[in-house]
């Protein structure tokens, strides 16, 4: 079958736009400095446990997929190669609104794609990110876990040696 890459670029998107939100999300969240340790307000955005699709849910899918992958357009013959996607990565979510049918070579060109965009992200937002500073992380004050500088002294030289003879 042949590989349509728009659409493969299109899903792939979907993932890494679900998947940036999620890291962000969680950014967010070890970040901000709280008091309140006992707080456990979770966030649609953090990935949460996998929802475990039940065969009917799978039978729509396939059904609305029109039985071939929709990113190549290969036939659905062996359930083996194929795995039910969720478009936004969120597999929490079993809404057949975000589920497709896609055979397992383009589901892993999918998520590599995907991987890729984020770590590319990552590594490009490694340096300028803007992280909610904590009291003990503010550059004036610093740590009271940091261990204390070195103090800076004349280095000894070979002519300093006091007992040296001439």
């Amino acid at each position: 079958m042949a590989l349509d890459k728009t659409k493969l670029e299109s899903y792939a998107k979907k993932v890494y736009n679900g998947d940036l939100k999620r890291f962000k999300e969680k950014q967010k969240k070890e970040s901000s400095f709280t008091f309140d340790l006992f707080l456990k307000n979770e966030s649609k955005a953090t990935k949460e446990k996998r929802v475990n699709l039940n065969s009917s849910i799978e039978k729509v899918v396939i059904e609305d997929c029109k039985k071939q992958c929709v990113i190549c357009g290969k036939e659905y013959n062996d359930p083996d190669d194929f795995d039910i996607h969720h478009v936004n990565g969120d597999r929490s979510n079993p809404d057949t609104s975000n589920l497709v049918l896609v055979c397992q070579s383009c589901h892993k060109k999918l998520h590599r794609h995907a991987r890729v965009k984020l770590s590319n992200y990552k590594a490009k937002n490694k340096n300028s990110s803007s992280k909610t500073q904590s009291p003990f992380n503010s550059p004036s004050i610093g740590s009271p876990f940091d261990t204390a500088p070195k103090k800076k002294g004349r280095t000894k030289k070979k002519d300093d040696d006091p007992f040296r003879l001439w």
